[in-house]
């Protein structure tokens, strides 16, 4: 510090002394003196007062063209060094055209290729640290994951969409942890700075829906927080546990669930959310029963005859859509033992074979237990 705080006094010394003999800054006269101090001032790390030097004396119309040719040179250096690229391709591409015969051009072909492979390095490695939030988030290290998008929100150097997909995720991030007024004006902010990006698009139009879901409580993991709020409000008309604030007393319950899953299911086909949704969408059609002696019933508890070719055709699109996905095993089950309690013994059969040929020869829950209710069906 006392070191820097010397050279700091050095350096205003001189410039001091170049006025005190007539050459002053930015002055015509003994630019070789002005040339010197900028040379003094960058090698010492002073870079935008070297910068500023470097512009008076390139601009100066009496600054001789060796000195000015070095001068602009210098300009593109110290821009490179400050990570200005698009600057200091324009000052050395201004070298070249403008001075092809000084030895410095020579050096500015080299570096002119150079700062085209720094940039796109920079370029990717921007969309490297998306990448790394991402899996930090995917991970569920959402603190890391937070601070990195904020990082690059803030980073000047970020373009325009890094900028608006780190601001979006952010705020699903915040969204999911429950601050929901903060993710709130993250979006709001998203909108306001970035109204053309996919993301505003995305989540502008939704903004009201998902105000009105402000005081709920959020369950799942889906990752999209527009299918988590039509998720939400799905759970809200299936889940017979959950503390209703609203009095559902003669409501369609059941259609108004598969309404929501059918929304994420159109509008977010092939995402997990929409696996998800046919998940939920399955247990719906299911159904449930209401506790207590008078509890109400839904789906295929209520009427089997009614809601059984809902749940098989909502199966076979659900099969064919995600045909590795881990729930389909016990929702064959579910549909076999649907056709047991009604005592329909055939397609009893008929979906308890699909289960134990759907386990390609392995002995697993769903197969050993399918085996054991083919050995006694008909009571």
């Amino acid at each position: 510090m006392k070191k820097r705080s010397f050279i700091i006094l050095v350096l205003m010394f001189s410039m001091f002394v170049l006025k005190a003999v007539g050459v002053e800054f930015g002055s015509s006269e003994n630019p070789a003196y002005q040339l010197q101090l900028a040379r003094d001032l960058h090698r010492h790390d002073f870079k935008e007062d070297a910068l500023e030097l470097f512009i008076r004396l390139y601009h100066h119309s009496k600054t001789p063209k060796e000195i000015k040719a070095e001068a602009l040179y210098m300009m593109g250096q110290i821009s490179f060094e400050l990570e200005r690229y698009e600057t200091a391709l324009d000052d050395w591409e201004i070298l070249y055209n403008d001075f092809p015969e000084h030895k410095l051009t020579e050096d500015v072909l080299t570096r002119l290729a150079d700062i085209r492979n720094t940039a796109n390095r920079r370029k990717k490695a921007k969309i490297t640290v998306l990448d790394v939030a991402n899996d930090f988030y995917r991970h569920n290290f959402t603190e890391i994951a937070k601070e990195k998008f904020l990082d690059i929100y803030h980073d000047p150097s970020s373009s325009e969409e890094e900028k608006a997909e780190a601001l979006y995720l952010v705020g699903q991030i915040t969204f999911e942890e429950g601050n929901y007024s903060v993710a709130l004006d993250d979006w709001e902010i998203l909108i306001l700075k970035f109204p053309e990006s996919a993301q505003t698009k995305e989540i502008a139009k939704r903004i009201p829906q998902l105000r009105d879901i402000i005081t709920s409580d959020m369950e799942g993991t889906v990752t999209n927080v527009v299918a988590q709020s039509y998720m939400i409000n799905g759970d809200f008309w299936s889940n017979a546990e959950r503390k209703f604030t609203i009095d559902s007393s003669w409501m369609p319950s059941l259609e108004i669930a598969i309404k929501w899953y059918d929304k994420i299911i159109s509008e977010f086909p092939g995402t997990n959310d929409a696996a998800l949704a046919y998940q939920r969408k399955m247990f719906a059609l299911l159904g449930w029963k209401e506790p207590g002696r008078k509890g109400k019933a839904f789906g295929l508890q209520a009427d089997f005859n009614k809601y059984i070719g809902q749940v098989l055709e909502t199966f076979n699109i659900f099969e064919r859509e995600f045909p590795n996905n881990s729930f389909l095993q016990g929702f064959r089950y579910q549909i076999a033992q649907a056709y047991w309690a009604n005592e329909d013994w055939a397609n009893t059969r008929k979906w308890l074979q699909k289960v134990i040929a759907a386990g390609q020869g392995e002995e697993t829950f769903y197969t050993e237990t399918a085996k054991a209710r083919l050995k006694k069906i008909e009571y």
